[in-house]
C-alpha cells in the first residue's frame, strides 16, 4: 500500500533530523581532533571533500585579516669622535706579522697595546684613551702597534672575539682598520652576549668609507685570516703581560699599570709617557 502524503513527509522529515545529526557530529568530531591536537590527513577525506578543500582554504584564508610583519631595526652605529684623524692614519703589519702598526715608521716611541675585541676593559680604555693615541699617531710621536687576542671565546658565549679579529684583519687588507677599530671597540655588546655576529661586523663596516666590496665581505665570512687570529693570539701568549687586556709596552718594556692606573683613563698622563719615553731616546 502506498503511504499517505502526511507519512512520506513525516518520514522525509526523520531523515533530515538523521542526517543533520551525522553532519554535526562529523563537525564535532573534527573539532575535538583539532582541539586534541590531532588533524585527519587529506587522504582520510573522502574524495569530494578533497577536491573541494583548496578552494575552501583560499577563501578562509581571503577573508583572513593581513598582518604586517614589523621590520626588525638594525642597531646603531656609534660613532668615535677621532674619526677623520683615523682616516688619514696608515696601517701594516707589524715586522713580526702579528700585530698592526698604526701611524708613521719615524715616530720615536713604539706603544705595543694588547686588546680584545670582547674585552669591556679594554672598551673602556679605547673610550678614554683612543682619540689621544691617534692625535700621537698623526702627529709622529707615537706608533701603536696593537696585539689582538680573542681567548675570551673560551669563557664567554660564542665565537666574537675571532670574528672581530678576523675582521679587522679583513679591514687592514682593504685600507680601513684605524677607523674600523675604533667602531668595534665603540659599539662592542655586552661581553655576555655573542653579539659579534657577521651581519652586525658587516653594518660597522658599512660605516668606513670603501671598505665593504666582495672582498671584504668574503674574508669576513669566509674567516680567511683564521691563521692569522692564532698567530695573533700566540704573540699575546708569549709577551706574558701581567695585567692581561689592555697592557702596553713601551718601546718593548711592560708598562706596569697598577702602579699607574691613570694611563687608562687619563689622556695627559699617557701623553706625558710618551713625551718622556721620546726624550729618553
Amino acid at each position: 500500500m502506498a503511504a499517505s502524503p502526511r507519512v512520506r513527509v513525516a518520514k522525509a522529515a526523520v531523515a533530515a533530523v538523521a542526517l543533520a545529526v551525522a553532519v554535526g557530529g562529523e563537525a564535532t568530531v573534527a573539532k575535538a581532533l583539532s582541539e586534541g591536537g590531532l588533524q585527519r590527513t587529506t587522504a582520510d577525506r573522502p574524495a569530494d571533500q578533497r577536491m573541494l578543500a583548496p578552494a575552501a582554504a583560499s577563501r578562509s584564508l581571503s577573508r583572513a585579516p593581513l598582518v604586517k610583519a614589523s621590520p626588525v631595526k638594525a642597531p646603531l652605529v656609534k660613532d668615535v669622535p677621532q674619526r677623520k684623524v683615523l682616516l688619514g692614519l696608515p696601517a701594516r703589519l707589524s715586522p713580526d706579522g702579528a700585530g698592526i702598526d698604526v701611524g708613521y715608521a719615524d715616530a720615536p716611541v713604539v706603544l705595543t697595546v694588547f686588546e680584545d675585541f670582547r674585552c669591556s676593559t679594554t672598551a673602556a680604555f679605547e673610550a678614554r684613551q683612543g682619540a689621544k693615541l691617534a692625535a700621537m699617531a698623526a702627529a709622529h710621536q707615537v706608533l701603536v702597534r696593537y696585539v689582538l687576542e680573542s681567548s675570551l671565546d673560551q669563557r664567554l658565549p660564542g665565537p666574537g672575539a675571532l670574528l672581530a679579529t678576523n675582521a679587522a684583519r679583513a679591514a687592514l687588507a682593504h685600507g680601513g682598520f684605524p677607523e674600523y677599530h675604533a667602531l668595534l671597540f665603540a659599539n662592542q655588546p655586552d661581553e655576555y652576549t655573542d653579539g659579534f655576529t657577521e651581519a652586525r661586523l658587516l653594518q660597522l663596516a658599512s660605516s668606513v668609507p670603501h671598505l665593504r666590496g666582495p672582498a671584504f665581505d668574503a674574508e669576513l665570512h669566509d674567516l680567511w685570516y683564521r691563521s692569522w687570529v692564532g698567530q695573533a693570539q700566540t704573540a699575546y701568549t708569549d709577551a706574558k703581560v701581567h695585567h692581561g687586556t689592555p697592557s702596553m709596552l713601551l718601546n718593548g718594556q711592560e708598562v706596569d699599570l697598577g702602579a699607574q692606573p691613570k694611563l687608562l683613563t687619563d689622556p695627559a698622563a699617557l701623553g706625558a709617557l710618551v713625551q718622556q719615553a721620546a726624550k729618553s731616546n
